[in-house]
């Protein structure tokens, strides 16, 4: 059996395009060493790709084999993203079975639509032509390739919903087991084909299936949203509380600052008493009793930045309400970089998540070293706590301490806004420390 012209173009055509749909797609997801990984990928599905055609030529149409081969292949082909790509088996289960719709949906089409334009199909694979495959594949690229990037890239990289994907990739398996006992014997052999009367099933069937995966992949995409937005609400909440504190705090200031400047008369004379007597040791001790008082009174301002201070006093608060040291080495020159909103995700998450483990501590040394230093375009956050017990990782996400086997909403919003700023992120831990350290550009992409 001699492989045909229009044979090599039609299984060229949808190899090329799952690999630039997949490769524009997932570029920066691929594994180091990323060319050696990425060959490995691309001779894997060649290979697989192949041996499927040969099979199917071997067999020849309305073979009852067709569907198993088509399930050998679709198995294998489905592993292959799994050792090429960063992401977890579900995910890229998920992906294959996308990939291998979309190549399926192709044929699909295509052979329909030379059914309709010529009224015959032909005996073999080898014989059906290129022109309808070319021209369905250039006709649903665009869509496929938006579909890739807008719905499935972002739903893909949500750390918060990426335990669904653990049975989210059954949709697109089933849907493939459907299509290889059902679509592919009836629509595609030439000796069961429905006939026009019946036409409108592949086309119905395209539809209905990628229109499930739209609506699922939005689905997961506003799970996400949802989780994010409520935890912005939990930052903007503990900011509105913390400006809150500092206002009374303020006030507090300003009324205990009236009452210094009331008895300051009679301090002064108390004090001259004490020096005219010669006794210095009572005026010392009187001294030290006054600037006492007046720390007490001292307003919070760390940085200038009224948001800022808002959190970095709130936070200072609580921990030394809870016995907890509490270190504050702030240097800014001037306004900040980044904006209030971002710094309060980065500096409410990092002070939460410090306060809430040294809390759990049984030990009395409990520390929060809050370091932050801004030169030029530059701003360095460094947040180091206590802490005890073990840090929960899970694909390379931190797991929550609040919710067992949830990925933590905190850090991750943390690491959002230090790549937004083409930031570095480091975070170093062990069983006493945990030590968080951003560098941030202020000039935003």
């Amino acid at each position: 059996m001699n492989i045909t012209l229009s044979f090599i173009i039609n299984t060229s055509t949808y190899l090329t395009a799952v690999v630039i749909v997949l490769y524009h797609t997932f570029k920066d997801r691929i594994m180091k060493p990323v060319w050696k990984r990425l060959g490995l990928g691309l001779l894997a599905f060649l290979a697989v790709a192949v041996i499927g055609s040969i099979g199917f030529m071997n067999f020849g149409p309305g073979s009852n084999v067709q569907p198993f081969i088509t399930l050998v292949t679709s198995g294998c082909c489905f592993f292959i993203p799994y050792v090429v790509l960063e992401y977890n088996l579900g995910q890229c289960l998920f992906i294959s079975g996308l990939v291998k719709c979309y190549a399926d949906d192709v044929a699909l089409l295509a052979t329909v639509f030379y059914y309709f334009v010529s009224d015959r199909l032909p005996d073999s694979y080898l014989g059906f032509p290129a022109w309808p495959v070319v021209l369905i594949t250039a006709l649903s690229f665009p869509g496929i390739l938006l579909f890739f990037t807008k719905l499935m890239r972002p739903a893909l990289d949500c750390p918060e919903i990426r335990g669904s994907w653990a049975y989210t990739w059954l949709a697109p398996c089933l849907v493939n087991l459907m299509y290889a006992f059902y679509m592919q014997p009836v629509f595609t052999e030439i000796t069961s084909f429905p006939g026009k009367k019946f036409g409108f099933v592949p086309f119905l069937w395209v539809v209905l299936t990628f229109s499930s995966y739209v609506i699922m992949l939005m689905a997961l995409n506003g799970q996400s949203r949802a989780r994010q937005l409520q935890e912005e609400l939990h930052i903007t909440d503990i900011r509105v509380t913390a400006q809150q504190k500092q206002l009374e705090h303020l006030q507090e200031y300003i009324e205990g600052t009236s009452k210094v400047r009331h008895d300051m008369r009679h301090h002064l004379l108390a004090m001259r008493g004490f020096a005219a007597s010669g006794d210095y040791q009572k005026l010392t001790r009187y001294l030290n009793e006054s600037i006492s008082g007046l720390d007490r009174y001292d307003a919070a301002i760390y940085s200038g930045n009224a948001a800022l201070d808002a959190i970095l006093g709130y936070y200072r608060r609580l921990a030394e309400e809870a016995g907890i040291r509490v270190m504050l080495d702030v240097e800014t020159d001037g306004d900040l970089l980044i904006p209030d909103t971002d710094m309060c995700i980065i500096m409410g998450n990092l002070l939460e998540n410090a306060y809430e483990a040294c809390r759990k501590q049984r030990s009395d040394s409990r520390y929060i070293n809050t370091y932050l230093h801004q030169r030029g375009n530059v701003f360095i956050v460094v947040v180091e706590n206590s802490y005890e017990g073990t840090v929960e990782k899970e694909d390379g996400d931190f797991l929550s301490s609040k919710v067992k086997n949830r990925k933590g909403i905190g850090i991750r919003s943390v690491i959002d806004v230090t790549k937004k700023y083409r930031g570095v992120p480091k975070f170093e831990y062990d069983g006493s420390r945990f030590k968080v350290s951003l560098l941030l550009n202020g000039n935003r992409k």
